[in-house]
C-alpha cells in the first residue's frame, strides 16, 4: 500500500534536525497525526481482507463498514451532495437500497462510484465518521450573507411564467412577452438555472411535459407514423425509452424496426447476439456515441469483461424486460370496462416489480403512456407524490396539516387553481397567450396541441407536481448563485430509506465458517442466522435459498427461535439431485411463496406464439419445499433451451413420480418395542 503519511509537524532525521529542533510538534499535532496513520492501516488492512474474500460477500464490500462522506462529495453538484450527505455515518449495510432524491435506489455500483471518484470513504466496521464536512460557501455571490427569502405561491407563479417563456424559446426561438414586471424582474435567474441543463443534458423539464426532449422525439419519430400499426407504436415507447437516446433510434435500432421480421418477434431480435445487438454494438465502436441519456445515470452490471459489449448488453437486456411490460401494459390499456384508475395501479405495480426497474421507472413509463392516450387522463386518477416533489410541496403548505401528501397536494391545486391574486392572472393570461402560440407551431402534432390546451382554472394535479420539482431545483439554483449557500434548506429532500430491502442485500457466504449468514436489522437488536453448507450436503447456494427465506420468515414477524426451527426442518429434507449450475438465473427465478397457503414455486414463461403462460412446482407434490425449487430450477433450463409446455409438465411429473418411489423404497424406521411392564 501507500507509505504513510509523515506526522505532521514531526522533525526529521539526518542533516539540517539540530536547526528544526526548536519547533517539537505539539501534542495535539502528534496525536492527530498517529490517529491519522491508524485510520490508513486500518483501511488498507480492510482492504487485503475484501480482496482475500473475494466473491464470499453478497456486496463484495465489508457490508459493517463505515461509510464517511468526503469534502469532495459534500461540495459536488445537488444530487451528489444529497446522496453522499445521506450516507455519511452509516455502514454499506445501511445505505444498500434505500432511496435517492431522484427516485433511484442506491445501488452497490453507485457506491462503488462514489467510492472510486473519492465522494465517500470506508472506514474500519465501527469506527466514527465524525462531524459532516461543511459544504463551502461562494463568497462571490450578489447576495452572500443575506437570508434567502422563504418560498411562497407568488413566488411560484412567476416561475411558471418563465418557465412558459423558457419552453416557447426553446422549440420556437420566439420570446414570449411577460406583463408581470416581478417575473420580468425573476428571468435572468430562471435562464441561468435552465440553460446549463438543455441540449445533451436532457435535464430541464419544461411546463408541458409533452414538449421534453424525448417525449417530443416520440410524438415525431413514433406516434405520428402511419406505417406501423396502434400496437407496434405502443411497444415502440418500451424500445426507445430503454435507453433514451434518440440518435442510437433513429440511425441503428429503426432501420431493422421497419422490417417485418422484427414484428413477428421483437423481443427476439434484442437477444445476445442477435441482430439488434450486433447493430448496436457496431455503432458504439465506429462512433464512441453514448448509448443511454445522462439522466439515467445507470452503471450497468458487469457481465461482459469487455465494457463496450457490457453496456449493449444492458441496455438489450433492459429492453427485453420492458418489451414484456409493455405487451402487459397493452393488454391494461385495451381491456374494456376498467377504470383509468385500476389501469394505473396494475400498469405501475407490474412495472416495479420488474427486475431492474423500481418506482422511478413506474412514473417515467406511466407518464409515457398517458401522453399517448391523453383521453384516458391516466395521471389526473392519482396523484402520488415523489420525493423532488414532496420539499417544496411542504413548503408552499407550511402552517397546514395533512393527513398524508397527496391531500397537501389536493389541497395545494385547489389554492392554486383559486388564486386570484396580480401573479395569479398574469400567469393564467400568459399561459392563454402561449399555448396559443404553441399549438399554432405544432399544429401537425396533434398529441401536442391536446396538451397545450389547459381550461382557464383548471391545473392538473401531474402538471403540478412535475413544476414542483422543477421549481425545487430552480430554488437551489438561486440559494447558489445568489446567495452563497450550499442549497435551500427548506428544500432538501428526506432521503428514506423506504425501498424493501430482499434477502439478497444482507445473505452472504462465509468461507472461514463455511456457511451462508446473515444478520437480520431487528427493531432492537440484530438477529444473526446461519446455514451451515454441510446440512445441505455442501451446496451453497441451496443454503443461500434456505438463509433467504428464514430472512422472510423474521421479516413476517417470527421470532429467532422459530426461524431457526423453520430452517432446520427444511435442511433436514435436503435431498441431493440434479441441479442448475449455481450461476443460473434460475436461482433467482424459482422462489417458494412461502405467503401461499400452499406454498408453491411459480413463474410465467413465454410460449412460442408469443403468449405468456404459468408453471409452477407445489411443495405438497415434490415433497418439500428444498425440493419444489429444485424441479422447478430444472423445469425452467428446459424452457430455456426451448422445449414446450407439454413436454416440461411431462418432465416434472416424472421428477414427482421418481421423488415418491424413492420415498417409498425406503423402509421406515423400526417402531421401538415398549419397555417391560409397560403397556
Amino acid at each position: 500500500g501507500p507509505p504513510a503519511p509523515r506526522i505532521p509537524g514531526s522533525a526529521a532525521t539526518g542533516p539540517g534536525a539540530r536547526a528544526r529542533a526548536s519547533s517539537k510538534p505539539s501534542a495535539m499535532a502528534l496525536s492527530k497525526g498517529l490517529e491519522a496513520i491508524k485510520l490508513r492501516k486500518a483501511q488498507r488492512a480492510q482492504q487485503r481482507a475484501m480482496q482475500r474474500r473475494g466473491r464470499g460477500s453478497a456486496t463484495g464490500l465489508e457490508p459493517m463498514a463505515t461509510i464517511r462522506c468526503t469534502e469532495k462529495g459534500r461540495n459536488g453538484a445537488l444530487l451528489i451532495q444529497e446522496r453522499c450527505s445521506a450516507c455519511h455515518g452509516l455502514t454499506v449495510r445501511d445505505v444498500i437500497g434505500t432511496m435517492a432524491s431522484n427516485g433511484n435506489r442506491y445501488s452497490m455500483a453507485d457506491l462503488r462510484y462514489d467510492l472510486k471518484h473519492g465522494r465517500l470513504e470506508l472506514l474500519p466496521a465501527g469506527a466514527d465518521a465524525g462531524p459532516l464536512p461543511k459544504a463551502k460557501p461562494r463568497p462571490d455571490a450578489p447576495l452572500a450573507g443575506k437570508p434567502l427569502p422563504e418560498a411562497t405561491l407568488n413566488e411560484f407563479f412567476k416561475f411558471l411564467q418563465c418557465q412558459l417563456r423558457m419552453e416557447l424559446k426553446t422549440h420556437t426561438g420566439e420570446m414570449l412577452p411577460l406583463t408581470d414586471k416581478a417575473a420580468e424582474q425573476m428571468w435572468p435567474d430562471v435562464e441561468k438555472f435552465a440553460s446549463p441543463n438543455l441540449g445533451k443534458t436532457e435535464r430541464w423539464v419544461p411546463y408541458h411535459t409533452i414538449l421534453g426532449p424525448h417525449e417530443l422525439f416520440l410524438v415525431e419519430a413514433v406516434h405520428s407514423r402511419r406505417d406501423w400499426s396502434e400496437k407496434q407504436r405502443f411497444l415502440a415507447i418500451f424500445v426507445f425509452r430503454a435507453h433514451c437516446k434518440r440518435d442510437l433510434f433513429r440511425k441503428v435500432q429503426l432501420p431493422l424496426m421497419l422490417t417485418k421480421a422484427f414484428w413477428q418477434d421483437p423481443k427476439r431480435a434484442f437477444e445476445p447476439k442477435g441482430p439488434m445487438e450486433k447493430a448496436m454494438l457496431k455503432y458504439r465502436k465506429d462512433t464512441g456515441a453514448p448509448m443511454i441519456t445522462s439522466c439515467f445515470r445507470i452503471i450497468p452490471p458487469r457481465v461482459l469483461k469487455d465494457d463496450d459489449e457490457n453496456l449493449v448488453r444492458s441496455i438489450t437486456d433492459r429492453t427485453m424486460r420492458l418489451l414484456d411490460i409493455g405487451e402487459f401494459c397493452w393488454a391494461v390499456m385495451k381491456e374494456k370496462g376498467k377504470k383509468p384508475v385500476q389501469k394505473m395501479q396494475e400498469m405501475s405495480k407490474q412495472i416495479q416489480e420488474a427486475m431492474g426497474l423500481g418506482e422511478t421507472w413506474a412514473k417515467m413509463l406511466t407518464v409515457c403512456v398517458d401522453l399517448a392516450y391523453p383521453k384516458e387522463k391516466l395521471l389526473e386518477s392519482q396523484c402520488d407524490v415523489g420525493m423532488g416533489a414532496a420539499p417544496p410541496l411542504r413548503a408552499l403548505t407550511k402552517g397546514k396539516t395533512f393527513t398524508d401528501k397527496v391531500q397537501a397536494l389536493r389541497a395545494l391545486q385547489v389554492e392554486f387553481n383559486r388564486a386570484n391574486g396580480p401573479h395569479a392572472k398574469e400567469f393564467w393570461a400568459t399561459l392563454k397567450l402561449q399555448e396559443a402560440k404553441i399549438r399554432s407551431f405544432f399544429k401537425k402534432y396533434p398529441l401536442v396541441c391536446s396538451q397545450a390546451s389547459t381550461k382557464d382554472r383548471q391545473l392538473t394535479a401531474s402538471t403540478l407536481q412535475v413544476q414542483l420539482c422543477e421549481y425545487r431545483q430552480f430554488r437551489h439554483s438561486i440559494a447558489r448563485l445568489q446567495y452563497g449557500l450550499p442549497d435551500d434548506e427548506s428544500m432538501r429532500v428526506e432521503v428514506e430509506a423506504k425501498a424493501r430491502l430482499g434477502p439478497e442485500s444482507f445473505v452472504e457466504f462465509n468461507e472461514k465458517r463455511q456457511c451462508a449468514t446473515f444478520e437480520y436489522p431487528g427493531e432492537t437488536a440484530k438477529i444473526p442466522i446461519d446455514v451451515p453448507f454441510k446440512s445441505v450436503g455442501g451446496r451453497k447456494m441451496v443454503a443461500f435459498r434456505i438463509a433467504s427465506m428464514c430472512f422472510e420468515k423474521l421479516r413476517a414477524g417470527a421470532t429467532k427461535a422459530q426461524a431457526e426451527e423453520f430452517r432446520d426442518q427444511v435442511a433436514k429434507s435436503f435431498r441431493a439431485g440434479e441441479d442448475a449450475p449455481e450461476d443460473s438465473e434460475a436461482w433467482e427465478v424459482c422462489k417458494t411463496q412461502l405467503s401461499h397457503p400452499s406454498p408453491l414455486v411459480a413463474f410465467y414463461v413465454e410460449g412460442k406464439d408469443g403468449k405468456k403462460f404459468p408453471f409452477q412446482t407445489t411443495m405438497g407434490a415434490a415433497g418439500g419445499i428444498l425440493e419444489a425449487e429444485r424441479i422447478a430450477r430444472l423445469c425452467w433450463l428446459k424452457f430455456a433451451k426451448g422445449w414446450s409446455k407439454d413436454q416440461v409438465i411431462a418432465f416434472r411429473n416424472d421428477l414427482y413420480k421418481k421423488r415418491k418411489l424413492s420415498e417409498a423404497a425406503v423402509p421406515a424406521p423400526a417402531a421401538k418395542k415398549p419397555r417391560k411392564g409397560k403397556a
